[in-house]
């Protein structure tokens, strides 16, 4: 019974659709694709035809027409020819024997000679024959082809018998071809790679790419050549099943052969490979090698019947002999006995590996699906070569949707094709490719370790794309064995990695992967449930966090938030400030260490470490944990305001101190806090002058309420002293009338309602260091400022009263609206010894509620409402 194409392929017998192939530099029987057959013939027809019309002229041009070197060429040829009796008489014989380039140079030079219609016609296509002399010889060599290649040798065809009374073979062979493609496959064909001219031994396979020509890969065929030549003596060509990582090397291979761009005594390929999927099942391949030392053997084999002791007599091989050994689909064998063999390569030899797992140590060519493009492109191939008519006229974004479902891996595409050919919808073969998932990911998963599947079993039951830190926190698992899990499944290319934001990795699984992984790997129903309760909460904990994070940004206890992995961490981390403060530093350090792994990245945690550090007297650690948060986080403010207050109060480095305060300033020009303390390190540095500058430019500009105006008046007051006292000490000549007129200025202007007795006891210590320097030197206006001070001191403590029950009535308080926990209609008005007042929006003005709003103070009394509560009444701006 005769069957078409399609009907071979239809029942899954589509290898009955290839021509045997006998290679004479190896000797072996191998199949064809009956693309590359075809074209075999289509090019030894055209040869055929061409020495017609050169042996046309025989009456008119005589023997002798072929060069030297094209006859020493030929008459070689003929020589060793296999057909009895082959003895070339002369010129127009000997052409037989020569490619088609010579033939084609040859019908150049005896143009002249030709009729008027075939010279033009010739004159027309010389050029297109010339350009496919690079294709017909790989075809008859046996040697790989690219999309483009096929494609140009098939245009080529076509294009001649156009002309139908110039190639009447080629006619002929076309129109076979067309109306019967099955003859094909009744046809013997042998490669004209002659023994002499095979260059070095090797036993590379025929490509499973023939049907279409290879989708060219350059990046990725230079990458690999260049590693192969390297001076490392393993290569791994990595990637998940169906990528074509097998193609890849077979076409890096065969161009090195061809090109003779190395010095190999012989490449030598052996194929792991277990099964194959076709359109119904994944089947095995019978007697396929299984075991490390049937790989072994294989190779052995190759080079004597002798198998004992096979992988000794591999590495003796190896060790006598330059050779590149190519070992195909190695995950199905790979073993310790592998690992060590790879581990000691001897000599000068070299190999190549392909395998969906790494071995370790070796170099790697990552090997990924096919871009939007050569997917398109290969897809368009598949679909033309097997004139495959229910989808030959889709569109583009059609072609590349299929192609995206099937994540645009060869292997799949090509499967897809065949499942189309079977008489199976398109849309329900990509909708539930479960077979074709198991074929790509088969012998991965049973290699993973536990942590690694556990990690995997998490991930599934997860919607999105998680951090370390995510992780941890919806599994409670050890963060060591997340870690390793994670790192393991980005070694086999089971995951992904995603980092949108530019300071946080997150990981999903492949999108391929993941409907496998769901159907193989299922936590319990309770365990998911746990699982995905907690990750319902990553929201609300990240909003809180970024709720927080608004107020009081130079709050030591505040951080800054970009992620949800972030905010998780920053609940640790304040957990981490609480224990250090209770001297706990076991615990507090324990969350620091876990943090480092789920949240490597996050600049907060080696702030907080610094901080733990410096409350242990670690002050060498706090210093690195400080640098290591700012290479993190360069452009962030806070960590040099942090920075600089360490070095302060540490070490006492006013100048390193100072030099942080002014990155940060850089950074937040407005911040009060940061001019404070930048101000504060000035004049610990005896920069007195630039601190006051500092401290006299901000206490004209209206603050955001009392307490702030209190540090700056009371900050400016340390300053005077320390300014005078010094002045005092350093000699006789120090001047000490202007910096006594200028605190004299300072006192005049200064609202004593929000001095606090903290700064009272300053105002004091300024005046015994005035008097002091009085006693030895006659300063103006030294008396006006101990005059000043004195009226101020006494004024305040005749004003101060007991204040312990301060809710009951009472008037003359000074305050400021607070910005946090302020609403449209209510807010809370804060004292000078920082104690808060409710203030109702209803019970003011508008002008006085503008006022409040934009930081003015305010004088206020204090009642309690009918709940018993303090709140402000009377309200009036200052």
């Amino acid at each position: 019974m005769d069957y078409s194409i399609a009907d071979c392929l239809a029942a899954n017998q589509y290898t009955t659709a290839c021509c045997i192939v006998q290679s004479w530099t190896r000797g072996e029987v191998l199949l064809s694709s009956y693309q590359r057959v075809a074209l075999f013939i289509f090019f030894d027809s055209i040869e055929k035809d061409l020495v017609t019309h050169i042996r046309s002229l025989a009456g008119l041009v005589t023997t002798g027409f072929l060069s030297a070197q094209e006859r020493d060429k030929a008459a070689q040829r003929a020589e060793k020819s296999d057909e009895p009796g082959t003895v070339a008489k002369d010129d127009f014989e000997l052409l037989y024997q020569l490619d088609l380039g010579d033939k084609i140079a040859i019908a150049q030079r005896l143009k002249q000679h030709f009729g008027d219609a075939f010279r033009k016609h010739f004159s027309a296509k010389a050029a297109s024959l010339q350009a496919a002399v690079p294709v017909r010889n790989s075809v008859m060599h046996g040697r790989p082809l690219t999309v483009e290649e096929h494609a140009t040798a098939f245009a080529l065809a076509n294009d001649l018998v156009k002309s139908n009374g110039f190639w009447p073979v080629l006619h002929k062979a076309l129109v076979d071809y067309n109306t019967d493609p099955e003859a094909i496959t009744r046809r013997a064909v042998s490669f004209l790679e002659h023994p002499s001219e095979g260059g070095i031994f090797h036993n590379l396979p025929l490509p499973d790419y023939d049907d279409t020509g290879f989708v060219p890969r350059p990046q990725l065929e230079q990458e690999l050549k260049k590693k192969i030549l390297s001076r490392h003596p393993v290569v791994t060509v990595l990637g998940d099943g169906g990528n074509g990582k097998t193609a890849l090397t077979v076409q890096a291979l065969y161009s090195l052969v061809n090109s003779g761009d190395h010095d190999f005594d012989a490449i030598v390929w052996v194929s792991a490979k277990s099964s194959k999927l076709t359109v119904g099942e994944i089947q095995r391949i019978e007697h396929a090698i299984t075991t490390s030392m049937g790989l072994f053997e294989e190779v052995v084999g190759i080079f004597e019947e002798d198998k004992s002791n096979p992988m000794s007599r591999v590495r003796q091989l190896l060790e006598n002999n330059k050779i590149l050994l190519a070992i195909d689909n190695l995950e199905t064998v790979l073993d310790d006995t592998i690992r060590d063999f790879v581990s000691d390569i001897p000599g000068q030899s070299k190999v190549v590996l392909t395998s969906r797992i790494p071995v370790g140590g070796d170099l790697t060519v990552e090997v990924k699906p096919l871009t939007d493009n050569e997917g398109e492109i290969y897809l368009r191939a598949l679909i033309k070569s097997y004139s495959i008519k229910t989808l030959s006229s889709l569109r583009q974004d059609e072609l590349r949707y299929f192609a995206s479902r099937l994540e645009r891996r060869p292997l799949l595409l090509k499967w897809f094709c065949m499942g189309v050919i079977a008489g199976l919808p398109a849309s329900k073969i990509v909708s539930n490719p479960e077979m074709a998932l198991r074929f790509c990911l088969e012998n991965v998963f049973d290699a993973l370790s536990p942590d690694a599947t556990m990690t995997l079993s998490l991930m599934s039951i997860l919607p999105r794309a998680v951090s370390l830190g995510v992780l941890h926190y919806v599994s409670s698992t050890d963060i060591r064995k997340l870690e390793a899990g994670v790192a393991e499944l980005l070694k086999f290319s089971i995951l992904e990695t995603e980092n949108q934001s530019g300071y946080e990795l997150n990981y999903r699984i492949k999108p391929f992967a993941r409907a496998y992984v769901a159907r193989i790997l299922r936590l319990t129903a309770e365990a998911q449930e746990a699982v995905i309760r907690k990750f319902r909460g990553l929201s609300f904990a990240y909003q809180a966090e970024r709720g927080a994070e608004g107020q009081e940004k130079y709050n030591f206890r505040n951080f800054t938030v970009r992620s949800i992995s972030e905010a998780l961490a920053a609940g640790k981390l304040r957990e981490a400030v609480k224990l250090a403060y209770n001297d706990e530093f076991e615990a507090a350090n324990a969350i620091i260490d876990t943090l480092k792994v789920s949240n490597h990245d996050y600049f907060e945690v080696f702030r907080t470490d610094a901080f733990i550090r410096f409350r242990q007297h670690d002050f060498a650690g706090a210093t690195d944990a400080y640098r290591s948060a700012l290479e993190l986080s360069p452009e962030t403010p806070q960590l040099y305001f942090f920075f600089g207050g360490f070095l302060l109060r540490g070490y006492g480095d006013c100048p390193a101190a100072i030099a942080q305060f002014e990155e940060a300033l850089k950074r937040d020009p407005e911040s009060t806090d940061v001019k404070r303390e930048l101000a504060r390190a000035k004049m610990f540095d005896y920069d007195f002058e630039g601190a006051m500058k500092i401290l006299s430019l901000e206490r004209t500009k209206p603050l955001s309420n009392m307490r702030t105006q209190l540090i700056f008046a009371d900050l400016q007051t340390q300053n005077f002293q320390r300014m005078i006292t010094h002045k005092s000490a350093v000699g006789i000549d120090a001047d000490l009338e202007a910096p006594c007129s200028a605190f004299a200025d300072f006192l005049v202007t200064l609202d004593p309602r929000i001095v606090d007795s903290k700064m009272t006891e300053h105002l004091r210590k300024a005046r015994s260091s005035i008097v002091q320097a009085l006693h030895t030197r006659s300063v103006r206006a030294g008396a006006r400022v101990v005059a000043l001070l004195d009226k101020l001191i006494g004024e305040l403590e005749a004003s101060r009263d007991d204040t312990t029950d301060h809710c009951a009535s009472a008037s003359g308080l000074l305050g400021t609206l607070k910005e946090k926990g302020r609403k449209p209609n209510f807010g809370f008005l804060v004292d000078r010894s920082n104690r808060e007042y409710f203030v109702a929006r209803a019970m003011v003005s508008d002008l006085v509620w503008e006022g409040l709003e934009g930081g003015k103070i305010a004088s206020f009394e204090v009642e309690l409402d009918n709940q018993g509560r303090p709140r402000a009444t009377n309200v009036y701006l200052i």
